[in-house]
C-alpha cells in the first residue's frame, strides 16, 4: 500500500492523525510535548469557551451610580434644612406652639420629595395635612400628657397614612392591608438607613461635589463654627447677667455635654428617618396588589357563629330587660348599682372580639347570604354591649367620680360604635373602603377628645355641688394631679390640695417663648410662679382611694 494514500485517509474516530515519516507538530505556544509511547501525538490547541459568557459584574452600574448621584444633590440638602428645623422645634419640646410649625415644614418637605418623584397629590391630602395641623393647634393649648402623647402619635400615623395614598394605589386595599402596609413601611425605612452614605459616595464617584465646591465649604465652615459658638457662648453667659437671662428662654441654654449629645441624636435621627423613609416609599418597594384571601368555606363559619349568636341574643335581651327597664328580678343581697357596675371591662372585651371576629369572617370566608345574616346579629347585639357597658359605667362614675380613663372610655365607646357602622356597610358591600372610613371618623372623632380638653370637665364634675351630694367623698389627691387644663376650675377653690396643685404644676410649666403652651399660659396667669415645697403639706385633706383609674 502506498503510504501517501495514507495520508489522505480521514481520521479513524475523531482522532487527528499525524503524517507517516513525518516529524510531529510543534505547538503553537512553543511549548513542545513529549510524546507518549504507543500513542499519537495530539496537537496542541489553546482553551476556547463555548459559548463565551462574560464574568458577572460586582458593585454599582454607571446608570445606577449617576442615578443615586442626582437623587443625592437634589435631596440631601433639603433633609438637612428640614432636620435643623426638626431638632429647633421638637427636641425636648413636644408640648408647645412649635409643633405646628414642625408639621407645616414637615409637609412643605414632603410635598418637595413628592414634586422630584414626580407624584401629584391626591384629593385626600388636604384632609390628612388639615387634621395634622389641628392636632398640632390642640397640643400647643393643652398640658395633659395623655392627650399630648396621642397628638404626636396620630400625627405619625397620619402622615404615613398620607404618604402611602400618594405613592401607591391604595384604591382596592382592605383594612390588614394597610396596617401591614403600615408596617412593611417602617421596616422598609429602617433597612435604608444606609442608603445616604451609599448615594453620597455615588456623588462623590460622579464628580457632584465638585461641582459643588462653594457648598461644601459652607458646610465645613457651619462644622467649624458650632463648637466655637458652644464655647464663645458659655463664656458670654457667664460674663453677663442680661445676656444670661435672654439665653434663658432660648433653645441654646444649658449646653451641657448631655444636651449637645442628645440635640445631635435628634438631629441624625430626623435626618435618616426622612431621607431612608422618602425614599423607599418613592421606590415604590412595598406591593400594591391586594390578595384575595376569601377563600374558606362559609359554612364552617356559619356552624361556628350559630351557638355564638344564639348566646348574644339571650345576653341582649337580659340587658335590655334587666338593667335598661329594670323588669327582672335581681339575685338575692344584690343592689341594683352593685349589678350595674360589675362587669364592664368583660364587656368591652367582649366587643373587641365582636369587631375582629367579624372582620376575620369577612376577610376569609367566601360570601354567603346566610352568613352576612348571622355577622349583621353579632353586630347588633354588640351595639347592646355597648349600651351596656356605657351605662355601667356611667353608674360607677356617679358613686366614685370622674377620672381621666373613665374619660377615654365613654369616647372609645363611641369610637367602636361608630367604627362598628362602617363594619356592617361593608357587610353588604364589599367595595367600602372600611380602613378610610375608619381613618376619618376616629380622626373628627379624636380631635373632639383632643380639643375638650378632659381634665376640665373633669374637675368641674368633681367638684359639682349636685355630684358631691350622691358621691363618695371627693378624692382630692387625685385632683391635685390633673393637668394646667384644670387650672381655671381649681383656681376657684382654696385649700391644702390647691397648693398641691399649684406646686404639682410649677414643674410642667414651661415659660420659655419656644415652649409656649396656652394651658401653661393661663395655669400661670391664675397661679403665683413660686411653686410650694410639698413638706409643707399635712394629711389632713379627706382622701379616696378607688380602684378604676
Amino acid at each position: 500500500m502506498n503510504p501517501e494514500n495514507n495520508m489522505n485517509q480521514p481520521p479513524i474516530n475523531g482522532a487527528p492523525q499525524q503524517p507517516i515519516g513525518g516529524a510531529p507538530q510543534q505547538p503553537t505556544n512553543g511549548a513542545p510535548q513529549q510524546p507518549t509511547a504507543g500513542a499519537p501525538q495530539q496537537p496542541y490547541m489553546p482553551y476556547q469557551p463555548y459559548p463565551y459568557q462574560p464574568m458577572p459584574q460586582f458593585g454599582i452600574s454607571p446608570e445606577e451610580t449617576e442615578k443615586r448621584s442626582n437623587y443625592f444633590g437634589k435631596i440631601f440638602l433639603p433633609t438637612v434644612i428640614y432636620a435643623l428645623l426638626y431638632t429647633i422645634f421638637l427636641y425636648n419640646n413636644f408640648h408647645s406652639v412649635t409643633m405646628i410649625f414642625f408639621v407645616i415644614s414637615t409637609l412643605v418637605y414632603c410635598r418637595f420629595i413628592m414634586k422630584q418623584a414626580v407624584v401629584t397629590p391626591k384629593k385626600r391630602t388636604w384632609f390628612y395635612g388639615a387634621v395634622m395641623i389641628l392636632l398640632a393647634i390642640s397640643t400647643a393649648s393643652t398640658g395633659n400628657g395623655k392627650i399630648l402623647f396621642m397628638n404626636t402619635l396620630g400625627i405619625v400615623l397620619l402622615l404615613l397614612c398620607m404618604l402611602l395614598d400618594n405613592y401607591l394605589d391604595t384604591s382596592k386595599w382592605t383594612f390588614g392591608k394597610y396596617l401591614a402596609s403600615m408596617f412593611h413601611a417602617f421596616g422598609g425605612g429602617i433597612s435604608y438607613m444606609g442608603e445616604p452614605f451609599t448615594d453620597a459616595s455615588c456623588h462623590k464617584k460622579a464628580g457632584g461635589f465638585k461641582k459643588n465646591a462653594k457648598f461644601l465649604y459652607i458646610l465645613l465652615g457651619i462644622g467649624i463654627s458650632i463648637p466655637l459658638l458652644i464655647v464663645v457662648v458659655t463664656l458670654l453667659y457667664f460674663a453677663d447677667a442680661l445676656f444670661a437671662s435672654v439665653l434663658e428662654s432660648s433653645f441654646v441654654f444649658d449646653l451641657n455635654p448631655a444636651r449637645i449629645v442628645g440635640i445631635c441624636l435628634t438631629f441624625a435621627f430626623a435626618f435618616f428617618a426622612a431621607y431612608s423613609g422618602m425614599k423607599y416609599l418613592g421606590e415604590k418597594k412595598i406591593p400594591e396588589e391586594c390578595k384575595d384571601h376569601s377563600r374558606f368555606e362559609p359554612l364552617i363559619a356559619i356552624t361556628t357563629l350559630i351557638p355564638v349568636s344564639g348566646v348574644y341574643m339571650v345576653f341582649s335581651l337580659i340587658q335590655i330587660l334587666g338593667l335598661f327597664l329594670g323588669q327582672l328580678k335581681l339575685p338575692e343581697n344584690y343592689t341594683y348599682a352593685a349589678y350595674a357596675r360589675e362587669g364592664f371591662f368583660q364587656l368591652l372585651f367582649v366587643c373587641l372580639i365582636n369587631v375582629a371576629i367579624v372582620l376575620f369572617v369577612q376577610g376569609f370566608f367566601r360570601e354567603n347570604i346566610w352568613l352576612k345574616i348571622l355577622l349583621t346579629v353579632i353586630s347588633g347585639c354588640t351595639y347592646i354591649m355597648l349600651a351596656s357597658s356605657a351605662f355601667r359605667m356611667w353608674m360607677y362614675v356617679k358613686v366614685y367620680h370622674l377620672t381621666f380613663l373613665r374619660f377615654f372610655v365613654f369616647w372609645a365607646l363611641a369610637m367602636i360604635a361608630i367604627l362598628l357602622t362602617g363594619i356592617l356597610i361593608q357587610i353588604f358591600r364589599k367595595q367600602f373602603s372600611l380602613f378610610r372610613y375608619g381613618v376619618i371618623a376616629v380622626s373628627l372623632g379624636y380631635l373632639v377628645l383632643s380639643f375638650s380638653h378632659p381634665d376640665y370637665w373633669i374637675a368641674s364634675y368633681n367638684l359639682s355641688p349636685a355630684h358631691i351630694k350622691e358621691a363618695a367623698p371627693v378624692d382630692y389627691d387625685y385632683l391635685a394631679t390633673l393637668s394646667t387644663d384644670a387650672a381655671p376650675v381649681v383656681a376657684e377653690y382654696k385649700g391644702e390640695w390647691v397648693d398641691s396643685y399649684n406646686s404639682h404644676i410649677q414643674y410642667d410649666i414651661d415659660d420659655s417663648l419656644r415652649g409656649f403652651n396656652l394651658s401653661y399660659w393661663t395655669a400661670r396667669r391664675l397661679f403665683p410662679a413660686v411653686p410650694i415645697e410639698m413638706s409643707q403639706m399635712n394629711d389632713s385633706v379627706p382622701v379616696m382611694d378607688y380602684d378604676m383609674e
